[in-house]
């Protein structure tokens, strides 16, 4: 009975020991483990449990103690180095996408953005919004491909549109310089990283289809009273606008996505929609459209933007519209798994500029 009773004290105290690791810093794990060896030993001078059997318990506990420290020491910095390359990811991609301000000159902004993997803040989607030499530029577009493996793809659309944006008077010019660059990202693919293994593509291959690197993406040139808007349509979905409590679909010419210029016969034409004060812009990515519900049926971005219009006391604002698309769309597809993106503009009321 006594010898059943003096494994049990030992079991345990070995067990805490090993437990330990996974709740304190390295000292404490290290205190933990000293204290049951103490502990053990009084209990057994006490209760004169002292034979082999004790030494061997000692020595194990104490091997344990010293195996757990250690692991805790190596566990905490990786942990550390985790939190470290976790910050500077971050970083990197809000430096990337960076937040939208609620207000650019006379244009109220308000947007929401999840990508796909979740383990991520960015993925294939894109937004860019900057005042500019002629007019409130932006961007929305979607990528081919989804999640973080994207994200080479939105870095040069984003760049390449941030540079042309301020130096091109027409948005058509601006379009063919992010063109030229997914034609040279397509046509000169960069190399993967030192030590990261063979190149994502053989310099001198072809490229075939499943090298094609393109975007669609809407561009749009607001005036400098945002009382109109410029669009371009480059194979993106197209764009909503709230007034007066109906959702409507902007009429515009689709062409061909960024990145494929090369086969336009046409320079693609830009239309201009007239916008009052509290007229919503909604531009979106298709990550919104094609969530699907348990059936498997699409998202009806349109028709659910009519009734929450319908069932809104007052005005809708462009923080109030995306909100309520982000919320929606997770309720009509809890697993989604593609990125979305979806941003409202608003020209101010003249008594607010």
């Amino acid at each position: 009975m006594e010898t059943t009773l003096a494994r049990g004290g030992h079991r345990q105290a070995t067990d805490r020991a090993v437990l330990a690791l996974f709740t304190y810093p390295p000292l404490g794990v290290l205190a933990v483990g000293a204290a049951g060896c103490v502990l053990l030993s009084v209990t057994e001078v006490l209760e004169d449990y002292v034979g082999p059997l004790t030494v061997v318990t000692l020595t194990v506990l104490a091997t344990v103690t010293l195996l757990s420290t250690s692991l805790c020491v190596v566990r905490r910095r990786a942990e550390s180095r985790f939190r470290r390359v976790q910050a500077v990811a971050e970083a990197v991609q809000l430096a990337l996408l960076r937040p939208l301000p609620a207000r650019v000159g006379p244009l109220r902004l308000a947007g929401f953005y999840r990508a796909a993997d979740d383990e991520a803040l960015i993925g294939g989607d894109l937004y860019s919004v900057r005042p500019t030499p002629f007019g409130i530029r932006a961007i929305v577009g979607d990528v081919k491909g989804k999640g973080i493996s994207a994200t080479q793809t939105v870095a040069t659309v984003i760049s390449s549109f941030q540079e042309a944006a301020l130096l091109h008077p027409s948005l058509s010019q601006v379009a063919e310089r992010i063109d030229v660059a997914l034609q040279l990202d397509r046509d000169n693919p960069p190399m993967e990283p030192m030590g990261g293994g063979r190149p994502a593509y053989t310099p001198g291959r072809a490229p075939g289809p499943a090298d094609e690197v393109f975007a669609t993406a809407v561009l749009l040139e607001f005036s400098a009273d945002a009382r109109a808007v410029r669009i371009l349509d480059r194979g993106h979905q197209p764009l909503l606008t709230v007034r007066h409590g109906t959702a409507s679909v902007v009429e515009t010419e689709h062409s061909l996505p960024l990145g494929m210029g090369d086969l336009l016969t046409a320079p693609p034409r830009s239309v201009t929609l007239p916008l009052s004060p509290g007229d919503i812009l909604l531009a979106y990515s298709d990550g919104v459209t094609e969530a699907r519900d348990s059936t498997g049926t699409f998202y009806p971005l349109c028709e659910r933007l009519q009734d929450h219009c319908a069932d809104s006391a007052g005005p809708v604002s462009p923080t109030g519209l995306v909100t309520f698309v982000e919320e929606d769309v997770a309720r009509w597809a809890p697993t989604l798994s593609d990125d979305l993106v979806a941003i409202a503009f608003q020209p101010a009321p003249s008594d607010d500029e």
